[in-house]
């Protein structure tokens, strides 16, 4: 297992343009947005945590654009699918690294615009957590659209991954509302995280599942 993490980390570090291009877009809307619209103060706030959520989204479905395309072409799927049990823990680690190479980098910086948006310091547990979790889901869910549509086009994957997209996206939703009107939102995170829990053992099973069928 160490082995594989410190594998798929070195990959994912030495493809620059994989990891470090899609934040660059992210800070790239997150700096732009406020300069492109002419709201009022209290304008933004209501609607930069919709912003954060969508570019959020947009950033993971760059980044995992071609997730496992490289590694199915050059047979280490294969490989990995030979040795018992390899190809589940190698999804499960992939994934995994990348969330760690782009979804906690994005969700510091999405805190940090959105507390510097604010001006109120107690954004920072709206944004940070949610990002956080959301994030790791994005990347879940991206990488099952993507393993799905294996050699057949990013933008396939996509499409079959927006539907369950929607659900997270009302959640945020609802735990920006809460927060606005002064609930409590600790519910509305423990529910994302059991959502996350479940999908981190479920998604890298069914990835694994489909694999196997494209290379059969």
């Amino acid at each position: 297992m160490t082995d594989l993490l410190k594998i798929e980390s070195f990959k994912l570090r030495k493809k620059l343009r994989a990891w470090l291009g899609p934040i660059l877009i992210f800070l790239l809307i997150m700096i732009s947005f406020p300069l492109t619209v002419e709201l009022a103060s209290d304008e933004l706030k209501n609607v930069f945590y919709s912003i954060l959520w969508l570019s959020s989204l947009l950033t993971v479905m760059v980044s995992l654009d071609s997730i496992f395309l490289e590694d199915f072409d050059d047979g280490t799927l294969e490989h990995y699918l030979i040795l018992n049990n390899s190809l589940f823990s190698m999804i499960l680690i992939k994934i995994f690294i990348y969330w760690l190479l782009i979804g906690i980098p994005i969700s510091i910086l999405g805190t940090f615009f959105s507390i510097s948006t604010s001006g109120d310091f107690s954004s920072f547990y709206i944004a940070f957590p949610s990002m956080l979790i959301s994030s790791y889901i994005f990347i879940n869910l991206f990488a099952l659209g993507n393993s799905l549509s294996l050699n057949k086009g990013s933008a396939l994957g996509a499409l079959i991954t927006m539907p369950l997209l929607f659900p997270v996206l009302i959640l945020l939703g609802k735990i920006v509302l809460n927060a606005n009107f002064g609930f409590e939102i600790s519910n509305l995170l423990l529910l994302m995280l059991g959502v996350l829990l479940i999908i981190i053992v479920i998604i890298p099973f069914i990835i694994s599942f489909v694999v196997k069928t494209h290379l059969e």
